[in-house]
């Protein structure tokens, strides 16, 4: 980020003439990007938008920094800060007109991956530009050789189509020719133009409101305040990150693989280096980019260290361009968090990004107790491609789900939670079942895999597809080997399965088992035929501090709930569950956890 202020440690160095002026613009901006979000929801065709919500709403300023933003998708907030300052550069702001809109996907020009489209409308007033309103979306389907994206590419031109900042609205009219160029080269053309007409939707409301509030509040009182959001939040974040301890803090965690080279785990390395108020992260010593999808564009890393980062904060900050003036990123070129042209990176912003959040989290845990272990990490990418049977027409849905988070200093991991990047909703079972062919058999939280500790680790979800017509499937997830580690003495959390099981067959199997792929949660393109089944299980968190010390009533209660087997109950944490009269043995626990002490 543009380190384009002197350091500030207290608001006594600033100058805010009118702080309830400065707040009701704030929230108003913010307001904005919240409603250009429920414009999206509720004019999108695909379930991308309309259930998971896969999207984010910015106003930027005419500087092109953020001044405001929706709570949406962390991992769209913290790249779009990259990608609408490339857009603006690439243009011209002296290229741009009333009326323009322009599109922008390519993650070697500040972006996450190819799926996230951006749309950018500078807002004119009196003719200059005083704002400019964006959103970042992700669009199911954008052609190459998987449907909705996610496999086991090797390169950028296999994972689809790729656009430098262009024009896509011009005198407030659509660029036919770009439309068509798109939907040419998309399974699902109506979905596609839909989609990107209510992101373009969005960005003329954010314009109406925008221009309201400088009519209100004058040009240059609008640019006085921009500057004074921006920098309150730089004040903030500075004072928050002086809290932590000076040093420099190493972690480094692996992928498994990456879906392309069998079996060879990936290491990304962080050193997070605390200088008073300002934080340096250096990710040397990460290794060189994959041959698959797994790599991170710079764009995406950036996002995942401003998450790792924000995740650590202990004050409520208006996130804004000021809160990430103090932190600076090293991520060499070529290697996996910042990958060279024409490197496959599409699985990059979704299924590495949680990872490289841990990663950190694992880095500040040595400087701080407000850390958590590692989460199940995993999105469970799904992709699904095949004919609806009462229409006729294609159909591309991207799956992703909810998994175990890391146990925290007080408390258990959140149970069936999407990733820390995502914020997302998955698609309900009414909405499968009305809209795919398919059934679905179970939706449950699953047993086991959470990580043990004196506060456990989070739950994942196990569900159950049955095909009622031939359906292609590809898939991206990690943790089917690796597994997410605990803290301060909490066990690792468990694994993901992803399984197969023809029609009238007893037997579940991998992926590698049933269509000789090279990686069981890695792979493009395998055909199921009516009557098969899939079987998704996501992984539980790691555990958080001793799991002697878990209070005995929060393990009979996971037995009640079925979460945990009495048995386990002995061995994980030493108590004793009298499942019958529906109590802990205190005695024997004690007992137990004293011959367990003794023992270590």
């Amino acid at each position: 980020m543009p380190r384009d202020s002197d350091p500030k440690r207290s608001v006594a160095d600033l100058h805010i003439d009118d702080p309830v002026e400065l707040e009701i613009t704030r929230n108003s901006l913010v307001g904005i990007c919240e409603e250009m979000g429920v414009a999206m929801l509720r004019t999108s065709y695909s379930t991308m938008f309309n259930e998971a919500r896969d999207f984010s709403c910015v106003v930027f300023d005419a500087r092109g920094e953020m001044i405001a933003q929706g709570d949406f998708c962390p991992a769209h907030i913290g790249a779009i800060v990259h990608t609408v300052e490339w857009a603006i550069k690439e243009v011209g702001p002296e290229n741009m007109h009333p009326g323009d809109v322009i599109l922008h996907n390519d993650p070697y020009r500040g972006g996450c991956h190819l799926p996230e489209f951006m749309t950018l409308k500078p807002c004119f007033y009196e003719g200059e530009v005083v704002a400019y309103a964006a959103n970042i979306a992700h669009m199911t389907d954008i052609g190459g050789m998987v449907p909705a994206a996610f496999g086991d590419t090797r390169n950028i031109f296999q994972e689809g189509l790729r656009l430098p900042p262009i024009k896509i609205y011009q005198d407030d009219e659509p660029v036919e020719d770009i439309f068509a160029i798109i939907t040419s080269n998309v399974r699902t053309p109506k979905v596609s133009r839909g989609d990107l007409m209510a992101m373009v939707g969005s960005t003329y409301l954010a314009e109406r409101r925008i221009v309201g509030l400088v009519e209100r509040l004058g040009v240059e009182r609008f640019r006085q305040l921009s500057g004074q959001i921006k920098d309150v939040s730089e004040v903030l974040m500075r004072q928050a990150l002086d809290r932590l301890p000076d040093g420099a803090y190493t972690a480094e965690g692996f992928l498994e693989d990456d879906g392309v080279i069998p079996d060879r785990p990936w290491k990304i390395r962080a050193t997070v280096v605390i200088r008073g108020d300002e934080v340096i992260v250096d990710y040397t010593g990460s290794d060189p980019q994959a041959a698959g999808a797994i790599n991170q564009s710079f764009g995406t890393t950036a996002s995942a260290t401003y998450a790792g980062i924000f995740h650590m904060i202990d004050n409520q900050i208006p996130w804004n361009h000021g809160a990430y003036r103090p932190i600076a990123i090293v991520a060499p070129p070529g290697s996996i968090v910042n990958v060279n042209y024409p490197g496959s990176c599409v699985g990059g912003n979704s299924d590495t990004y949680p990872t490289t959040v841990d990663i950190l989290l694992a880095a500040f845990a040595q400087a701080s107790d407000r850390s958590s272990a590692a989460d199940g990490g995993t999105c469970g990418l799904l992709g699904f491609y095949g004919t609806n049977i009462d229409t006729g027409e294609p159909f591309v849905i991207l799956h992703h789900e909810g998994m175990g988070w890391g146990g925290r200093r007080d408390a258990d991991g959140n149970d069936a939670q999407i990733v820390k990047n995502g914020n997302c909703l998955n698609a309900p079972c009414e909405v499968w079942e009305t809209r795919y062919p398919v059934r679905l058999d179970e939706y449950s939280i699953a047993e086991g895999g959470a990580g043990a500790g004196a506060y456990r680790g989070g739950h994942g979800v196990q569900r159950i597809w049955t095909c009622l017509s031939p359906i292609t499937v590809s898939a991206h997830l990690n943790r089917t080997t690796n597994r997410a580690w605990g803290l301060h003495g909490g066990s690792e959390g468990g694994t993901t399965a992803l399984l197969f099981r023809r029609a009238g067959e007893t037997e579940w199997r991998t992926a590698r088992e049933m269509f000789d792929t090279i990686s069981d949660g890695k792979f493009s393109n395998v055909v199921l035929e009516i009557g098969d089944q899939i079987l998704l299980r996501t992984p539980g968190g790691g555990g958080y501090g001793d799991p002697s010390e878990r209070d005995p009533a929060l393990v009979l209660e996971d037995v009640r709930d079925l979460l945990l087997e009495p048995e386990e109950a002995r061995e994980m944490y030493g108590v004793a569950v009298n499942v019958a009269a529906g109590r802990v043995e205190l005695v024997e626990s004690d007992q137990r956890r004293t011959a367990n002490g003794a023992a270590e």
